[in-house]
């Protein structure tokens, strides 16, 4: 059978199936993903967002200090060991907070940074920057803790000058612009503000949080009300105490790296960034689920098994092959199909006399040696002519014509073949 010139070259078909496969894969990801593979960059107020109202530099600030951190971008984050911090937009459900709340209650420590800006984008700005337009009143940002505790944000607009406020985790922090405070019967103070309100402060739950109580005790004072596993829930009601805007503030970024390892004393892990309240995260499905652990695992492998598929086929099919006649042309039809019958009924050795004799006929003939001379005569004058390979006439035409096993036979052959194009041609 013969083979057909291949129009393309081996390097080129692998190269275009590698592209391929890894197009493929990456859109299955791509679509598994959907939207946490958006980019944090958007402006607004979130844990990777760089904008004047993110908090990229606290959670940069962090990671120089040792402190893991990491962004979440769907509900299982909500059950990390470690400080979990959310960052809600101005609109989010009273609901969807207070949900999280009371189902870390026992998981780990809360730190919930309620929106403060109001901001806008312009083109002439970096991409992820943004302006600062006005504060946001303080019905929407109250309306937002509805569920969590009772409690009024007031947003001061006549407050001068930066006057410094005491902290219950240590030094002191000066009064941001336009500060917006809290207070409630159920909210302790961690840093004073203005107006009798906390810029930053916590839920008194009657858990034990003595890195917070410093400026205020809580009014739980009966053992039967108290809970020691309890996790903190922190709020802080004015954002330019740790957003992006704060950080470029020596002290400032100080007491948002102390407030934080504050916050998160109680617990063992580090600290996650929540981007679903801020539409970056979706909903799981099968191919989320394909490219996440443990079924990860599984994905590779199957990945693995598809490669060595793909490079055992490269390996074991070459040029397309040209499919042949059934019946050839003439005289090799004749030779290929009495070969094919010969071998078929595994009567080979009945060629080797007939065909010893051929060559002994030839080569007789050729020296001109008598056709009634004897048997033995002709091998004696054959022999006479020399040896190939250290074998005389008379000794390879025995050889052929005792052989019966198919390659000893086409051995034989060969040689008496060769025998006489050597000395006679």
């Amino acid at each position: 059978m013969s083979l057909q010139t291949n129009p393309f070259q081996r390097t080129t078909m692998m190269i275009m199936f590698a592209l391929g496969f890894a197009a493929f894969v990456a859109l299955l990801y791509g679509l598994g993903m959907g939207d946490p593979l958006a980019s944090g960059k958007n402006g607004e107020a979130h844990g990777a967002s760089n904008s004047i109202v993110g908090y990229k530099a606290l959670a940069n600030l962090l990671e120089k200090t040792g402190v893991p951190v990491q962004y979440s971008r769907s509900p299982a984050g909500m059950d990390n060991a470690g400080l979990l911090v959310l960052t809600p937009g101005p609109f989010t459900p009273a609901a969807d907070i207070d949900a999280v709340v009371q189902q870390r209650a026992y998981v780990g420590p809360t730190m919930i940074i309620l929106p403060k800006w109001q901001v806008a984008k312009d083109r002439k700005l970096k991409k992820g920057w943004m302006m600062r337009g006005d504060p946001w009143g303080a019905e929407p940002v109250t309306d937002m803790l509805n569920d969590v505790v009772e409690a009024k944000i007031s947003v001061d607009d006549k407050a001068r000058g930066r006057t410094p406020m005491a902290s219950a985790v240590g030094g002191s922090v000066e009064t941001p612009e336009h500060p917006v405070t809290i207070k409630g019967d159920f909210v302790r103070t961690i840093v004073r503000g203005p107006s009798r309100g906390a810029l930053v402060a916590y839920l008194d739950d009657g858990g034990v949080y003595p890195q917070l109580d410093s400026l205020e005790k809580s009014h739980f004072t009966d053992e039967d009300e108290i809970d020691e596993d309890f996790y903190p829930v922190v709020i802080v009601a004015d954002a330019d105490l740790l957003n992006n805007a704060g950080m470029a503030d020596k002290q400032t970024a100080r007491h948002a790296l102390a407030l934080v390892k504050a916050a998160a004393a109680a617990s063992d892990g580090g600290v996650t960034f929540d981007l679903t309240f801020n539409g970056l995260g979706s909903s799981e499905n099968l191919l989320t689920l394909a490219f996440a652990p443990p079924f990860l695992s599984a994905t590779i492998c199957l990945i693995t098994a598809a490669l060595a598929a793909a490079w055992m086929a490269f390996n074991r099919f070459g040029p397309p092959v040209i499919e042949q006649r059934s019946i050839n042309f003439g005289k090799s039809a004749l030779v290929n199909n009495s070969a094919a019958f010969i071998n078929r009924m595994q009567r080979a050795y009945l060629v080797t006399d007939p065909y010893a004799d051929m060559i002994r006929s030839q080569s007789a003939e050729a020296i001109g040696i008598s056709p009634t001379a004897g048997e033995r005569e002709i091998h004696q004058k054959l022999d006479a002519l020399g040896e190939s390979d250290g074998n005389r006439f008379s000794a390879l035409y025995e050889q052929l014509v005792r052989a019966r096993k198919p390659q000893d036979i086409a051995d034989g052959a060969a040689a008496l073949h060769a025998w006489k194009k050597e000395m006679i041609g």
